[in-house]
């Protein structure tokens, strides 16, 4: 796999929860873009993807469709890694915005998740021998989770265990359960760090090695994953509850419609009598 080279899709979370850490916004995005430059560096056959989601849309920062030609470095650099930097830095500005409304959303991080499924689809189709791309997708998630796309996350995770493409997950913070859910279930790496100055140190030693690499390294053991599911009334995780037995939504408490495929409880039906037969 070393010598074919790695397709990394990297999902950044730009939520507008970043602009008001002033003091971590530069560690932060300098770790996402040193990151980018150290994978394509190691092998001249490696590619890169970057999706970046706020709580509005998700984006390409890399690759861009452009005309522009590009000039010739006289600082040292790889032509290549200035592509990459100066795409990222340019769509960055666009989308990191306070926003002091934001508080009560989520970062759209599933659909990215699902737009890095697609692009990876899309360049094996596009491969003139039709060899299998040995994918990976690695998400950097900083902003709080709400639970309101369960769904999405769940066909998300699907999906990569369909196509074994690997899910890592790097948090920021607080745990995230339904990510952690989406790292166990599609053969990923889940870690949580508690500051930003860790962050381009946890990526380097954790999420550089490939899927064949990381095997024989020694990496701190891997957490209880809490497969909870979120009701689909206030999407929050429930430890008990309500199911419908036509869609499998669900409910924190029983409701008399399911607002999903809308079908009709009857809990008011009187219990049968069960007649025993004769012998």
């Amino acid at each position: 796999m070393a010598g074919d080279g790695c397709l990394l899709v990297m999902v950044v979370d730009l939520h507008p929860q970043l602009a008001e850490q002033e003091s971590n916004v530069h560690n932060y995005l300098s770790a996402c873009i040193s990151f980018a430059n150290i994978h394509l560096a190691a092998n001249v056959k490696n590619t890169l993807a970057v999706i970046a989601a706020n709580h509005l849309e998700t984006r390409f920062l890399y690759p861009q469709i452009t005309g522009k030609t590009v000039d010739r470095q006289k600082d040292g650099r790889l032509e290549l890694l200035c592509q990459v930097d100066e795409s990222i830095e340019r769509e960055l500005r666009n989308m990191i915005v306070p926003d002091p409304k934001a508080d009560q959303t989520e970062s759209l991080i599933s659909g990215a998740i699902g737009r890095g499924l697609l692009y990876i689809k899309r360049q094996e189709t596009e491969d003139v021998l039709g060899k299998k791309v040995h994918a990976r997708i690695l998400v950097v998630k900083i902003s709080l989770d709400t639970g309101s796309q369960y769904l999405n996350y769940i066909n998300t995770y699907l999906t990569a265990q369909k196509i074994s493409t690997p899910l890592d997950v790097c948090v920021i913070g607080s745990d995230c359960g339904l990510l952690q859910q989406g790292a166990d279930i599609s053969g990923g790496y889940y870690h949580c760090v508690q500051e930003v100055s860790e962050l381009l140190q946890c990526l380097i030693l954790m999420y550089q090695a490939d899927v064949v690499t990381r095997k024989k390294l020694n990496v701190p053991p891997p957490d209880s994953v809490d497969y909870r599911a979120a009701c689909f009334c206030h999407r929050t995780l429930v430890d008990m509850g309500n199911v419908c037995s036509n869609c499998l939504s669900v409910y924190c408490k029983a409701v008399p419609l399911c607002t999903t495929c809308n079908v009709i409880f009857q809990t008011d039906r009187p219990l049968m009598k069960i007649v025993k037969k004769k012998k």
